[in-house]
């Protein structure tokens, strides 16, 4: 581990600041570097950052008491990881429902027990992930009668969450005028005029007969033709 600390790559040092093994002071130094490269730039940076495929999994076989320490960790994946439990304190998911990034306040609210009006405001304030399964509108306590109501919502990515509701495509199309005659140049509405007769005569067609063979030419012998 302590060789792993000189490399320079900011997959391994990522990698090297999740472990179990790092104190606080470390850890932070070794995030401090990466974010700086991403900030100059670097895209390997920006991907060690990013990547949802490594994270602290070994966090939720701490205990609690232990667990509870990351809670204030200014890396998201540490807190996310944290709010993938399901023994946490009520004050801690409080804490983890109003936390700054997305990804955490999403897997807090997939705990069994989330109250309904925090699913509603999760799903209305950002929509819903339909890649992870299950989305949060089939939790159990998500209030399914409010999602006719998103459809006036602003976001697509909400008012796309209400068609989970069937019922959201029985609604009339808004201001939807109804058929009216287009007003002539005078200004007076346009009346039908007469039908047009129907025709009952069928089309003309030619009688079937066999097709004239072509006309054929006087066979011209070259030595008759060229003879003068």
């Amino acid at each position: 581990m302590v060789r792993l600390l000189d490399v320079d790559d900011p997959l391994v040092r990522v990698a090297v600041a999740q472990s179990r093994h790092i104190d606080a002071d470390t850890r932070n130094r070794l995030y401090a570097l990466v974010e700086a490269e991403r900030d100059a730039g670097n895209i390997d940076a920006r991907v060690a950052l990013n990547r949802s495929s490594t994270e602290p999994s070994w966090l939720r076989e701490a205990p609690l008491d232990e667990r509870m320490t990351y809670l204030n960790r200014p890396q998201p994946v540490f807190r996310r990881v944290l709010a993938s439990c399901r023994d946490l304190p009520e004050e801690a998911w409080r804490r983890l429902d109003d936390d700054p990034d997305i990804k955490v306040r999403r897997t807090a609210a997939r705990r069994p027990d989330t109250p309904p009006e925090v699913l509603e405001r999760r799903v209305r304030a950002h929509g819903d992930e339909f890649h992870i399964r299950p989305p949060l509108v089939e939790h159990p306590n998500f209030p399914r009668h409010r999602l006719r109501s998103l459809v006036d919502e602003p976001h697509p990515h909400v008012r796309y969450v209400a068609l989970r509701d069937p019922t959201c495509l029985r609604r009339p199309w808004p201001d939807s005028p109804p058929h009216r005659s287009p007003p002539s140049a005078a200004g007076t509405p346009v009346t039908p005029g007469p039908p047009m007769p129907c025709r009952t005569t069928s089309r003309r067609t030619r009688p079937l007969t066999s097709p004239t063979p072509p006309r054929r030419t006087p066979h011209c012998d070259p030595l008759g033709c060229t003879a003068s």
